[in-house]
């Protein structure tokens, strides 16, 4: 008997001596060499999809037909061809060939696929015939299946649709997996999916996992309907028709399957938790245990029925092998995590991720909120035009301020009556005799602060620069920064022992002095605490040591604190300014005149041509022409942070200490590992990683909003290297 191929013939039966359908004319030859023997199903409207054996030259093969030209279907149709061809080695029906057969009429197509026909029947008719399956045999099976399931997922598939009908039982006992028409393969584009809801919704009554009728099909969700399979094999009752328990919503069934042990029971209802979190995420431990199961009823009928013990007991031994296999990965996991925690501390120590750690550092804190200008702080500066106004009025200037213009200036501020006044410009030199004014304002004017350089070979001062003759040393202070590898200005030098032969007779930074000067007015003192940190009111200005966060076996010679840069659109912004030439002409307006008073006046250069240019934290991310700031405004800067400290509650930069950083990156370290550990598919893993650094930046830039400086780059570094170990480590030990 020859069937004819075509859904929509009348009468499909035809002789096998026939070439072409008595009924319908079309071709009983398909493709030039199968001919359709018959149906492998009742051939029935409601399936988009008919299968036949079919006759390849003398070889029985399997030949599936779609129905539908509906792009959906057929999208699916061509998707099961390709994943059996990725599958060809896994135990799954061999694909021949796949091809689009055209009828009579030409106007239709039917999209073919030829595959294997597998020997055996499939399970569902195996229980018409057997009613129940054996406990032994169901451990048998689900071995198998557990073993299919773990090599297909492994491939990113997932099937969508196993029940007893898609399942084979070869004549040698061996299970075959059937029917990857809803098969799905986890992509990309499928998680993309998942998360919009654009997933086909593919179940069958009694089957499907219940996550997958919504759409959100995973690999657990295969194992759920290989739970429910068993049931039905295991009781002979379709799952649909089997009371639930309202509560839990679970199936009740263990009364209908009286053979089956306690264990067993447990592990199937574990494969079928509503929950998908809450099923076997493992499918390792599932294979252990059955395992260690076959092993164990092989080794006890080779004793003697009467030296049987029941499956409850091997379910416990099961479970306690399972639970040590469960305890000795974990114990890999978090050896590998603290290993390379340990690791990642070492190379840090040595200062190997400096340099990215302040870059990162850099980053967060051009990420910060913009705050608003110091209102205490007045810059008067001077520029080229100030330099050529100066030029043009014949005064002789040296180091880019005559002493004419300084008298000038002091004269002017004078009349605003400013609070303390500093000057961030070396005056190596005396006063010319021709102003004695400035002399005296220089020697008896206590809120006149000036600035001296101490010997620094690496500024390119090796010898240093003296402060002016008139100055007392009460009135000094070292103009000094400290700037990191990279140039970067990121530290705050308070006070330094002086060299012998510094010209420099400064003990403390300019800034200091000016921000002691102007709170002293307040009634605000400083003072050295027992252990040797200075205290300015009730704020505390702890001292770098050697290895602090990011910093690692640093100079942390004199006494240094971070310096906590207000947060603005450039460093220079740090306070309203105003020219040399504008006070000097009288052009400043009346409202800034008012706010000098009780003000500190900063007197710096901001030219282009000055030589006393910073690179700060900001400069990674400024336009060119700020990459690098003058001297008086990282001054300014300084200031700043001394007095928001005291006056405003501002915070300083802090950070962990030694032990609690380790610990923190070692939390990480863990947390890699558990991910690696728990999610076993590279798309998951990843996205699981990305996630957790995003989550660990987010952290640390929100600390450092709130001035705290704690380690980004060692756990993000032991967060991506974990998982990579532990993966490979896993890889390793399932491999023969």
């Amino acid at each position: 008997m020859s069937y004819c191929i075509n859904p929509w013939c009348l009468y499909r039966k035809n002789p096998d001596d026939q070439d072409f359908c008595q009924n319908c004319g079309s071709s009983l030859i398909i493709n030039e060499r199968y001919r359709v023997i018959k149906p492998l199903r009742e051939l029935n409207q409601n399936h988009y999809t008919e299968i036949f054996e079919i006759d390849n030259l003398g070889t029985t093969k399997v030949l599936k037909v779609l129905t539908s030209n509906r792009h959906r279907l057929v999208e699916l149709f061509e998707q099961e061809a390709r994943i059996l061809k990725q599958l060809r080695h896994l135990g799954v029906p061999q694909v021949d060939t796949c091809f689009c057969f055209s009828l009579k009429d030409r106007c239709k197509q039917l999209h073919c696929l030829v595959m294997e026909k597998i020997p055996g029947q499939n399970l569902a008719h195996w229980l018409e015939e057997n009613r129940k399956l054996s406990e032994e045999s169901a451990i048998d099976w689900l071995l198998q299946l557990v073993q299919l399931l773990e090599k297909i997922h492994k491939e990113q598939i997932l099937h969508r649709d196993i029940k007893p009908s898609n399942i084979m039982l070869r004549p040698d006992g061996k299970l075959v997996l059937i029917d990857f028409g809803t098969a799905r393969q986890v992509t990309m584009t499928y998680v993309e999916k998942l998360e919009l809801g654009d997933i086909t919704r593919v179940y069958s009554l009694g089957y499907t996992a219940p996550e997958q009728i919504q759409g959100q099909a995973g690999y657990q969700s295969d194992f759920f309907a290989l739970g429910r399979t068993f049931v039905n094999l295991l009781t002979g009752i379709h799952p649909n028709d089997l009371p639930k328990n309202p509560q839990s919503d679970r199936l009740i069934w263990r009364d209908k399957a009286p053979h089956i042990s306690t264990g067993l029971a447990n592990l199937i209802d574990a494969l079928m938790i509503p929950a998908p979190q809450e099923r076997p995420l493992q499918p390792q431990i599932i294979l252990e245990q059955l395992k260690v199961s076959r092993n164990q009823d092989l080794q006890i009928n080779e004793l003697s029925a009467g030296k049987k013990e029941s499956f409850s007991s091997k379910a416990r031994i099961l479970a306690a092998r399972g639970s040590i296999n469960t305890w000795r990965n974990l114990y890999k996991v978090i050896s590998v995590s603290l290993a390379i925690a340990f690791f990642v501390i070492g190379i840090r120590y040595l200062g190997i991720l400096q340099p990215f750690e302040l870059k990162t550092f850099d980053r967060l804190m051009a990420l910060r909120p913009i705050e608003q200008q110091d209102p205490r702080l007045l810059l008067v500066t001077i520029d080229e035009a100030d330099i050529q106004y100066q030029n043009r009025l014949q005064m002789p200037i040296r180091w880019s301020l005559s002493d004419r213009a300084l008298l000038q200036l002091l004269e002017k501020l004078e009349q605003y009556q400013p609070r303390t006044i500093g000057i961030d410009i070396y005056r190596d030199f005396p006063v010319n005799p021709e102003y004695p004014d400035l002399a005296n304002r220089l020697r008896f004017d206590s809120r006149f602060f000036a600035a001296c350089k101490v010997p620094a070979p690496e500024d390119g001062v090796p010898d240093g620069i003296p402060q002016p003759p008139e100055v007392p040393k009460s009135r000094l202070g070292f103009s000094d920064f400290i700037a990191d590898d990279d140039e970067v200005a990121r530290r705050h030098l308070l006070h330094l022992t002086l060299p012998v032969t510094s010209p420099c007779a400064a003990k403390y930074a300019l800034s200091l002095q000016l921000a002691l000067h102007y709170l002293d007015a307040q009634g605000i003192k400083s003072q050295v605490t027992a252990d040797g940190q200075l205290q300015i009111g009730k704020v505390l200005f702890k001292q770098l040591t050697t290895h602090i966060s990011g910093y690692q076996n640093i100079d942390a010679s004199g006494y240094q604190i971070l310096l906590n840069y207000r947060s603005l659109r450039s460093p220079v912004d740090i306070a309203q300014q105003v020219s040399l030439r504008e006070i000097l002409e009288d052009r400043v307006t009346p409202e800034l005149i008012n706010l000098v008073k009780d003000r500190i006046v900063i007197i710096g250069v901001s030219a282009v041509s000055a030589v006393d240019r910073w690179k700060t934290p900001y400069s990674a991310t400024a336009i060119p022409s700020r990459k690098e700031i003058p001297g008086m405004f990282v001054q300014a800067q300084a200031i700043a942070q001394i007095l928001s400290a005291v006056l405003d509650g501002r915070s300083l930069i802090w950070w962990w200490p030694s032990w609690l950083e380790a610990l923190w990156v070692f939390g990480w370290s863990l947390l890699g590992g558990i991910l690696a550990w728990c999610i076993h598919r590279p798309v998951y893993l990843g996205l699981a990683v990305a996630v957790e650094l995003s989550l660990l930046f987010g952290i640390c830039c929100i600390i450092l909003i709130n001035a705290g400086w704690i380690p980004l780059i060692p756990p993000a570094l032991a967060l991506i290297i974990v998982p990579v170990v532990v993966v490979y480590f896993s890889s390793t030990d399932r491999s023969p």
